[in-house]
């Protein structure tokens, strides 16, 4: 049985993996909160599309942008 993720939730768990780097505390690893701010902004694009913290994943998913309009931050996983 798939189960069904919400996008904040799926991104803490990428972030176990990845430890994306907190942009508030340098140094660190960003936090659950952190993370729901960034989908809150705009700041993630799943399979190019902008998603908001509860909204569920569609699956396969090819890409992930972090920060998709900075040019000095910006992360994208294939």
């Amino acid at each position: 049985m798939n189960k069904v993720l919400k996008a904040r939730e799926w991104l803490s768990n990428i972030n176990v993996l990845c430890q994306f780097p907190s942009v508030e505390v340098p140094g660190k690893k960003a936090s659950k909160s952190e993370l729901q701010r960034w989908l809150d902004q705009g700041s993630v694009l799943i399979n190019g599309e902008r998603v908001s913290r509860d909204e569920l994943i569609d699956f396969p998913i090819i890409s992930v942008v972090l920060f998709p309009k900075s040019e000095h931050r910006r992360c994208t996983l294939l």
